[in-house]
């Protein structure tokens, strides 16, 4: 297939909707992109993410706006078929093509690909999408009484845009507009292979099965003389290769690979990606090619419907091996979502060199594209992936159920290549929105308890299904009781770290759980004004960028003062200055992080995993992100990179006058070393000795006997073939010492 770029400048016309006589303004575009990012180069907007800026968008959700090009075409071939590929229209789009019509969009978050051959002309042509408003496409539709959504999201409900760029606590209200993805004319031959789809049904050390689904077109006489040949290269060295006669230009090959080099994520083995070059050939002679990869590993999802203290149980095996989960939640890369795949490396470097093993694509976002699938593959990163909804109850009619299978099968179809995708899920909180809102059964939801699997189930048949996050089975529902849910998000009542509701809680898998931590000085002073830094009461920006859309009685308003409040419940009061007010926001997120990853850690594998919220911002803004949107790295981030070492010593809580110190290893081989913890105040070495760490597994390998009226910092570190780890214990109950804690910190930092 030829491939011709039509990225690039365009005119961007625009004007307000709702008015017929409106003037238009015309500007320079930049494709792929974003409306408002093309008024900020043009000096029509100042730079919204700066004080209450963001605020400056509201009008422009109104309006409609028109991108035309011109652009150079070949002439086809005999054979050849031209298409017009948008990778990302947002959102309600007419498009025209040498002043024909040609094709009508509905939905931001999937590829649009169209015929155009009988349009095209050989040289120049001239390309028209026009964009309409989305809040006046909202406003003609009629709505259910079931339906509903978060104070600034109902208008959000049968638009199929990325659900927080309506406005939630982590991201801004940006309804934005434009080609936010990669425009391209593609020319296809008479043969071609549209789609190859390799499967791993069984695989293990000796050898795997794989299911090679395909289709192709071609003008193979009768469709005789065709056969299909595959090859699998791992570091350039030829792995496997089979060729098959085809009687039809579509069907699936079925064949094994021998002693194959098997795909694993990060800590539990190698990242192994066989590239997989397929041909299409006509009596001997290849006529086409088709690229891609092959990661080959099994995955299942085990788990219970319910649990209690006792029983049930949330956990994925990769390659039949059960795999201990560390990660973080993976929010909106950006608030302009044509400037996500520039971030993605550098933010998933941030996964790499935390150790965590997975992130939960989240169901506010849009769907990332190939290249955040491709480094995840090749950095051992699992992805579990919610369908766009949450927080929600979505409309069930014929028409909505109809748009949201349309939207799983191009999304499935597009990225279930990817060995990192373990899991598709249903939505975020939807289940529990309905349960617990408005006491409606979750288990009438249609579209994830049939569209959704039925789609999944057909396209991507070897991979695991759930139907929401957190998923209210019907047992749950029975008892009305969310701590039961086997695989839960622990968000609560946002107090004490160490609370019952987090230490008590039965959950066996925690998908998220977060802790506020206020940005660093350089951050804040990056998207607030000189004269607004401090105090954070009464401070419009501040409550701008917490996110709040509607003002100080708005459902996010608390969020400032939450964060105030945990520096109180930390150290007592709230500090007088920013300085100090950050290191103590600071230090009570870090400690909450650490906190949330070791109970689930020594509780192995009665929990076996956590997803905590989250790692990075999408733009500049206080939140639970251990990393602001600039890059700059809280506490926390140095803490959790310590605790998500795959070997980790850590102690539990105290119990019975005691703590005990456990190993934890999340590899496939045992370790073992010596280790020692002291005293930071006196230096005293309390506990000292050699370990054994069993594979995969956690376990006591010392105990300290102390009291719940001590405030101690106890520090530790270990040697295991070769390797150093260091980690710390903050002892005792609130209060502690800010400035003591100062003093422990510089201690912590030099371990």
């Amino acid at each position: 297939m030829k491939r011709i770029s039509l990225n690039g400048e365009y005119r961007l016309s625009f004007g307000d909707e709702q008015r017929a006589d409106a003037p238009m303004q015309t500007i320079t575009a930049q494709v792929p992109g974003n409306v408002e990012l093309d008024m900020m180069r043009a000096g029509l907007l100042p730079d919204v993410f700066f004080g209450e800026n963001i605020r400056l968008l509201r009008p422009l959700e109104f309006y409609t706006w028109i991108y035309e090009r011109e652009f150079e075409a070949p002439e086809l071939e005999t054979g050849e078929r031209a298409y017009l590929h948008f990778g990302g229209v947002d959102c309600v789009a007419d498009y025209e093509l040498n002043g024909q019509p040609f094709g009508y969009t509905e939905n931001a978050l999937i590829d649009h690909r169209f015929d155009v051959t009988g349009l095209l002309n050989p040289g120049l042509n001239q390309l028209k999408i026009q964009i309409h408003s989305p809040l006046l496409y909202a406003a003609d539709q009629d709505y259910e009484a079931l339906s509903s959504a978060m104070a600034v999201n109902y208008e959000s409900l049968k638009i199929r845009k990325a659900p927080a760029c309506y406005g939630w606590d982590i991201m801004p209200r940006c309804l934005s507009a434009g080609l936010w993805r990669e425009v391209n004319l593609e020319i296809e031959g008479p043969n071609q292979i549209e789609s190859l789809f390799l499967m791993t049904p069984r695989a293990d050390e000796k050898s795997a099965r794989i299911m090679a689904a395909f289709k192709a077109h071609t003008n193979a006489h009768n469709y005789e003389g065709m056969s299909l040949k595959i090859q699998g290269f791992l570091e350039g060295k030829l792995g496997f290769e089979v060729e098959k006669p085809i009687r039809f230009p579509a069907g699936r090959l079925d064949f094994e690979v021998q002693r194959p080099a098997l795909w694993w994520p990060k800590g539990y083995g190698a990242q192994n990606l066989y590239e997989i070059r397929a041909r299409l050939m006509i009596r001997g002679q290849a006529v086409d090619e088709y690229k891609t990869t092959l990661g080959i590993r099994t995955v299942k999802l085990v788990r219970s419907e319910i649990t209690d203290a006792h029983g049930g149980e949330f956990h994925f095996l990769i390659n039949g091996v059960k795999v201990f989960c560390k990660g973080s939640n993976w929010v909106p890369a950006d608030a302009f979502h044509s400037r996500d795949q520039a971030r993605y490396e550098r933010m998933l470097d941030l996964f790499s060199d935390t150790n965590c093993n997975i992130l939960r694509a989240w169901g506010g976002n849009v769907y990332e594209d190939h290249a955040f699938f491709d480094l995840c593959d090749r950095k051992g990163i699992m992805v579990w992936q919610d369908f766009a909804m949450a927080c929600a109850t979505y409309p069930l009619d014929e028409e909505f159920l109809s748009v949201m299978r349309q939207e799983a099968e191009s999304v499935v179809a597009k990225l279930r290549q990817h060995p990192s995708l373990i899991l598709w899920s249903g939505d975020n909180e939807c289940d529990q929105f309905a349960m617990n809102n408005f006491d409606i059964d979750p288990g009438k939801n249609r579209l994830t308890r049939e569209i959704l699997p039925q789609v999944v189930h057909r396209l991507d048949p070897y991979r695991p299904y759930l139907a929401s996050s957190p998923y209210v089975s019907q047992a749950v529902w029975d008892t009305k009781n969310e701590r039961l849910l086997p695989e839960n998000h622990l968000w609560g009542p946002r107090d004490y770290y160490k609370s019952s509701f987090y230490t008590e809680s039965p959950a066996h898998f925690v998908s998220e759980t977060g802790y506020h931590g206020c940005n660093s000085l350089s951050s804040i002073k990056g998207f607030i004004s000189p004269d607004k830094l401090w105090p954070w009461q009464d401070n419009p920006e501040w409550l701008a960028h917490a996110y709040e859309p509607i003002g100080p009685e708005g459902p996010y308003a608390y969020r400032i003062k939450l964060m105030a409040d945990q520096t109180v419940e930390m150290f007592g009061s709230q500090p007088e200055t920013l300085e100090d007010f950050i290191l103590a926001s600071q230090i009570s997120q870090a400690e909450a992080k650490k906190f949330f990853i070791e109970l689930t850690r020594y509780k192995k594998w009665r929990r076996s995993g956590v997803i905590w919220w989250n790692m990075i911002d999408g733009w500049p803004q206080f939140s639970d992100a251990v990393v602001s949107y600039d890059f700059i790295k809280k506490l926390a981030y140095y803490y959790i990179k310590r605790v998500q070492q795959d070997l980790c010593l850590m102690f539990d809580e105290i119990d019975g006058w005691h703590i005990r110190l456990y190993a934890s290893n999340d590899t496939l081989k045992p370790r073992s070393g010596n280790y020692r913890v002291w005293d930071a105040d006196s230096g005293e070495t309390l506990l000292s000795g050699a370990f054994e760490a069993p594979a995969n597994e956690s376990v006591i390998i010392d105990s300290l006997r102390v009291s719940h009226g001590q405030r101690r910092l106890l520090l530790m570190e270990w040697e295991s073939q070769g390797v150093k780890g260091v980690n710390h214990y903050l002892m005792g109950r609130p209060p502690f010492d800010f400035e003591q804690y100062k003093k422990w910190l510089h201690q912590i930092a030099q371990l």
